[in-house]
């Protein structure tokens, strides 16, 4: 596939190049998904679901959110508001589920993915997407303001706030609700984020220090898996679950 079309894949409401990940991700499994369902929740207006169409045309796809879609929505909708209890009903459950940039938007995270997972076939993937909250950018700003790049310091009443979640919370989370890790992506660093490499460079010499020595029970090779040198400058990373066995 010729990184032209994976080019044109839009951004939609989510950081940039993580719908371009993502399907990338599929791409690389060598999988037509003919038949398969895909649920993308909360899918917004759903251009993440008409990227899975351009690339994956004979997949069966599924949008749910809490807000109705626009007109041009092409896909099944369900209304599903992630912060309560929900029921999905369809023909059959889904090969594919993705949660991009949503686990930011509700409390319940714990229960929502132990609902997502009785919607996944024996064999089927979830994957979540979160803003990147250990890059260099960010360490800088919570030293300096006391704020992330996504969240600001004050929040005026009925602004819309997201809820702050770390990679390793995240999979302690996943974790708890029956789902291992199989793959981790972080997704590539635009142009303007090498202008803190100069600050990464020494950082990642502590932190490959901590790495090696310090905690044990998690082995150096996975600490290097999730968090790699290019965790200092990526934005965004994908996490790519299967159901534990």
């Amino acid at each position: 596939m010729s990184s032209a079309k994976l080019d044109k894949i839009q951004r939609g409401n989510t950081s940039p190049g993580v719908n371009r990940e993502i399907i990338k991700y599929l791409l690389s499994l060598n999988k037509d998904f003919a038949g398969d369902y895909f649920l993308d929740i909360p899918c917004g207006e759903g251009t993440f679901l008409q990227a899975v169409k351009d690339f994956f045309p004979n997949s069966k796809t599924v949008g749910g959110d809490v807000c109705s879609p626009p007109t041009a929505f092409s896909h099944h909708f369900l209304p599903i508001d992630a912060q309560r209890n929900f029921s999905i009903k369809t023909e059959k459950k889904f090969k594919i589920i993705t949660s991009i940039s949503g686990v930011m938007e509700f409390d319940n995270t714990l229960s929502f993915f132990e609902q997502i997972k009785e919607n996944l076939t024996e064999n089927g993937l979830l994957i979540v997407t979160n803003d990147n909250l250990l890059s260099v950018r960010d360490r800088i700003l919570y030293l300096l303001f006391g704020r992330f790049r996504q969240y600001r310091l004050f929040i005026q009443n009925g602004k819309p706030t997201w809820k702050i979640i770390t990679l390793q919370n995240l999979l302690r989370i996943l974790a708890e609700a029956g789902f291992e890790m199989a793959e981790i992506k972080y997704v590539p660093a635009k142009k303007s984020e090498w202008i803190w490499l100069p600050f990464a460079l020494p950082i990642y010499a502590f932190q490959y220090l901590y790495m090696r020595f310090g905690e044990k029970e998690t082995s150096f090779a996975e600490k290097r898996e999730l968090y790699p040198f290019s965790s200092l400058l990526s934005r965004h990373y994908v996490v790519v679950c299967s159901v534990k066995r």
